[in-house]
């Protein structure tokens, strides 16, 4: 699959480089899979951040972020809610492994990287990716951010989340940039390989890229029910915070 390379990717990449030096490195990606893109922090809706919170003293600026606080308590109380329907839904018959799976498990899952991550690491549900195989699926937990990267059947699916906010430059096109509906800010653009879906989540950013190998002639690309059916599938992983007891 050809990719892309984001205008912008210099402040993602810089926040992978500070993310300290005890972080995990991300393994070597398998044979032939496309290396997860790093989506820039700023070009996502973050002006809806902290509307559950006290803002904070500093005052973001473009070089400068601020890690906004968190809504947890709304987390949990989303993965309690998506456990009881996961239970509720088991049927013996398909068994047990398959049921307990109800999203991809990323192949590269270190617990501890998992635990000390300051944001809920959200995944889509096997039903809105809508694949007939097992997907390539790799996550790169960074502390304040994550990437989660699901590749499979002629499509790149890629979650990014960060509790950074950036400062967005005062001009006509961010101004259009950064409007969104809804109570989440959902936003959905077409970009040359896809789809961008951004919106607003426990008081921070969230962002779906989707990159297909046809991108006019797949409607999982060119239309925006695909994506808007990956937002609403997203639940938080098992082991992440978030996903049981206190923060």
């Amino acid at each position: 699959m050809t990719r892309r390379i984001p205008w912008l990717t210099s402040v993602a990449i810089a926040l992978l480089a500070t993310a300290g030096s005890g972080a995990q490195s991300a393994p070597t990606q398998p044979a032939r899979q496309p290396i997860p893109t790093q989506i820039d922090p700023t070009r996502l809706n973050t002006t809806n951040l902290q509307t559950l919170q006290a803002q904070p003293v500093r005052t973001a600026t473009p070089a400068d972020p601020v890690a906004v606080t968190v809504n947890w308590d709304q987390a949990r109380v989303d993965a309690r809610v998506a456990a009881a329907n996961n239970a509720q839904n088991f049927r013996p018959e398909v068994g047990l492994a398959r049921q307990v799976r109800v999203f991809p498990i990323p192949r590269n899952l270190d617990p501890v990287s998992l635990a000390e991550t300051e944001v809920p690491i959200l995944v889509p549900t096997y039903a809105a990716l809508g694949f007939s195989r097992e997907p390539v699926t790799l996550i790169f937990p960074r502390g304040d951010f994550y990437t989660l990267s699901i590749t499979g059947e002629g499509v790149l699916v890629e979650v990014f989340c960060t509790r950074l906010a950036h400062a967005e430059p005062n001009t006509a096109i961010s101004a259009r940039r950064i409007r969104g509906n809804g109570p989440e800010g959902y936003r959905t653009e077409q970009t040359e390989y896809g789809r961008e879906v951004s919106f607003t989540r426990y008081g921070i950013a969230y962002s779906i890229t989707i990159e297909c190998d046809d991108p006019e002639g797949d409607s999982r690309c060119s239309a925006p029910q695909y994506g808007r059916g990956l937002m609403d599938s997203l639940q938080i992983l098992p082991g992440s915070r978030g996903s049981v007891g206190g923060p």
